[in-house]
């Protein structure tokens, strides 16, 4: 076994190469007892070099994580090869320990959790914009550009032209904020003729069959290890980090619906933005007063297509091909949404048009607007109080999951309300063709 040493501010990183055995063991701890500081809230141990760990070696670690844990820090494993993987998934720690791919993923988690104190220790100093009847406080992100990766074509959907030869699969640590049409299945005939509303957020798949029990299937793999693949012959996902956060308050208890908050973000965004070029894409963690839901009620595979040619969504064909609600199907839960926005006021030509009209469409239980095209799914929760001061909106989300109660999923209609909710928000700057995909 071979230990190279590095640091970053609060944390020690060991890359570690060879065997990790009952012998081997002793050297890291003896390593960790000369290296780890009091300074330190983190171990970060780079296991891309290493071959073999045994029970002694996890020994170690577990008891690292409990000494650090002490001062609000722990563990960090990233880049695990299969067998060191499948030690963990046996010895049960999978779960205790939280994995990267790489060491520059675990260094990116360091620095968000370093900036989440800081914003937690300053967070009466952070900016509050007041708008009538509302208000927002904006937690700063990433400076990196966003953008939108697109696979298919919704007018694919629209007229029920999807083949075998449009489904794709993904791995769902792809996919981390999407929208869809999709699937689960390790055969295509598993889930081809019952494809439905689809979404991923928070490492989770969402999707809603249409089998006729209008029953989502809700999956939260503990491990992404690709296994288990999503389905899906649309989609669209967004690319890069949060460029901020705000945590909206409505002035009232009804709540604002999702188009007004929309059209306040987009509004907002054209004063205080200069990165704001029309369209934005959102992962929201909401208080929902009233929730109305769509839902596609049947595969739009070629071999469904309505017979006249028109879309699915043609006044004739509506209540056939859509489960679309008048009233609200849910009040006060929570609901964790994933979509995007269009600005109908912006001028959108510096975008790709071809992929931009692969993705929008006016839903048939929309009204409509001159002024903003919206399209968002939700994923829904018995309700959760939303904490008084979030900073990081992943966090708040994986909360969610892994303690919520689900409720349901749906293509979510544009009047549903909103009182509270923590928004992280994606100034998209450029659409591209989904390359990642494997066949």
């Amino acid at each position: 076994m071979e230990i190279s040493i590095s640091r970053q501010p609060q944390a020690l990183i060991l890359a570690i190469s060879g065997r990790l055995g009952s012998f081997e063991a002793r050297d890291l701890q003896a390593a960790l007892d000369t290296h780890l500081g009091e300074q330190d809230l983190y171990l970060v141990l780079d296991f891309q070099s290493l071959d073999y760990i045994s029970s002694a070696g996890l020994r170690v670690l577990v008891s690292s994580q409990r000494i650090l844990q002490q001062r609000r820090g722990g563990v960090l494993l990233c880049a695990l090869q299969s067998y060191c993987q499948d030690v963990m998934d046996i010895a049960g720690f999978s779960s205790i320990f939280p994995s990267f791919i790489n060491r520059e993923a675990a260094v990116d988690y360091l620095r968000q959790m370093a900036s989440d104190e800081l914003y937690r220790a300053h967070y009466d100093d952070l900016e509050v914009i007041n708008i009538p009847g509302a208000t927002l406080t904006v937690v700063p992100g990433s400076d990196k550009a966003c953008a939108v990766k697109v696979l298919g074509d919704v007018k694919d959907v629209l007229f029920a032209r999807v083949t075998p030869d449009h489904i794709r699969s993904k791995r769902f640590s792809e996919t981390e904020y999407s929208i869809g049409l999709g699937g689960l299945g390790h055969e295509i005939d598993d889930y081809y003729g019952i494809m439905g509303e689809m979404m991923t957020m928070g490492g989770t798949m969402v999707w809603l069959p249409t089998d006729g029990h209008d029953t989502p299937d809700f999956l939260i793999p503990r491990q992404d290890r690709g296994q288990i693949h999503l389905r899906t012959g649309f989609n669209v996902a967004l690319e890069g980090q949060f460029n901020e956060s705000m945590l909206f308050s409505a002035g009232d208890e009804n709540g604002w619906t999702i188009r007004s908050i929309y059209r306040a973000l987009f509004d907002l965004a054209r004063q205080r933005r200069p990165d704001f070029r029309g369209i934005i894409g959102i992962a929201m963690r909401a208080e929902m007063p009233e929730v109305f839901g769509s839902g596609i009620t049947r595969s739009p595979v070629i071999d469904f297509s309505p017979a006249d040619g028109a879309m699915v969504t043609a006044p004739q064909h509506t209540a056939e091909w859509f489960d679309l609600d008048d009233k609200p199907r849910h009040v006060n839960v929570t609901g964790l949404i994933c979509g995007l926005g269009a600005d109908l006021n912006a001028d959108l030509s510096h975008y790709k048009q071809d992929l931009l009209n692969c993705v929008f469409y006016l839903n048939p239980a929309n009204t409509g607007s001159d002024s903003e095209m919206l399209h968002n799914h939700a994923v829904l929760f018995e309700s959760m109080p939303l904490p008084a001061r979030p900073v990081n909106l992943d966090q708040e989300i994986r909360d969610v999951v892994e303690k919520g109660e689900f409720v349901d999923m749906r293509h979510l209609l544009d009047r549903s309300t909103v009182s509270q909710a923590f928004i992280g928000i994606c100034y998209i700057q450029d659409f591209k063709h989904d390359a990642e995909l494997a066949g």
